[in-house]
């Protein structure tokens, strides 16, 4: 499959590693009265946009973290974490602007978003990671037929993940858009179609609360699901997780070649998101 079908698809194709990259999404448990998508997805923006604009001292939570403060937090270029690297060089094609992910179902939008790469709301800023995983295969070994490489694909089992942290100040912004998330998840169990700017129809036929990763029950609240992503006729895992800790919101997506190609479950690389909180916390206290 080509990259420039693969992104469209809400698919990303980590070609130094090899590894295909199916975009993904979370879910979490939301509260109060259910509002139509379109209300669930504008309430979010409002709420994001609203308390970027407010003082630390306007209520709860503290200021939003600027571009440079979430940098000092991320995770370093070139950091190796469970045997993986982490990179800052991403592109802009992996990770779609807010408000341009659109699901048939609005109430879909949310989760759609967080599985094409998206982040919700309007954050006041935004810092993008990608942790390519170790590989057992390497390309020169897929062979030049297309139906070799097709089986060393199946064979192959590299993960990528893709990380977006963003600060949205304070505390009930991150809150709202962590709501809308979990409202989609409970609503869209039975999967949805996206387009991203309005391009290709991305079908995702299953949507799956699933248990957080270990060692992250530190953090204000803790999202994951398993997504069944139909790409070219094959309906494949996606696994995402999103953590919350105070107005900042990492969302985590992650795809594996191997899974893609055969349907069988892998797990999202636990140690990764694990790294992030911490880093994400110590920031927290000190502050």
């Amino acid at each position: 499959m080509r990259r420039s079908a693969v992104r469209r698809r809400g698919v990303g194709a980590a070609g130094a590693a090899g590894a295909l990259a199916v975009a993904l999404l979370a879910g979490c448990s939301g509260s109060g009265s259910e509002a139509d998508g379109d209300d669930v997805a504008a309430a979010v923006s409002a709420e994001a946009s609203a308390a970027a604009g407010k003082g630390a001292g306007a209520g709860a939570g503290a200021s939003a973290l600027s571009a440079t403060g979430l940098e000092a937090v991320a995770l370093a270029d070139g950091k190796v974490v469970a045997g993986g690297t982490v990179t800052a060089q991403v592109s802009d094609l992996d990770f779609p602007n807010p408000g341009t992910v659109i699901a048939k179902k609005a109430a879909c939008t949310p989760l759609a978003a967080v599985q094409a790469g998206s982040v919700l709301g309007a954050p006041a800023s935004v810092v993008r990671r990608m942790w390519i995983g170790p590989q057992e295969t390497s390309e020169a070994d897929l062979g030049a037929d297309p139906s070799d490489k097709e089986r060393a694909a199946a064979a192959l089992d590299a993960t990528t993940s893709f990380v977006s942290l963003a600060s949205y100040g304070q505390e009930t912004a991150a809150k709202a858009a962590m709501a809308g998330i979990g409202r989609a998840v409970r609503e869209c169990v039975g999967g949805f179609v996206y387009t991203v700017a309005g391009e290709d129809q991305v079908k995702t036929v299953k949507a799956e609360k699933t248990g957080t990763p270990a060692g992250t029950d530190g953090a204000d609240e803790v999202i994951a699901a398993t997504l069944t992503v139909r790409v070219d006729g094959v309906n494949g895992p996606v696994q995402v997780v999103v953590v919350r800790e105070g107005g900042t919101i990492g969302y985590f997506r992650a795809t594996n070649l191997a899974s893609q190609a055969t349907g069988d479950a892998f797990a999202l690389p636990a140690a990764v998101v694990r790294a992030q909180l911490t880093q994400l916390t110590q920031l927290t206290e000190i502050d």
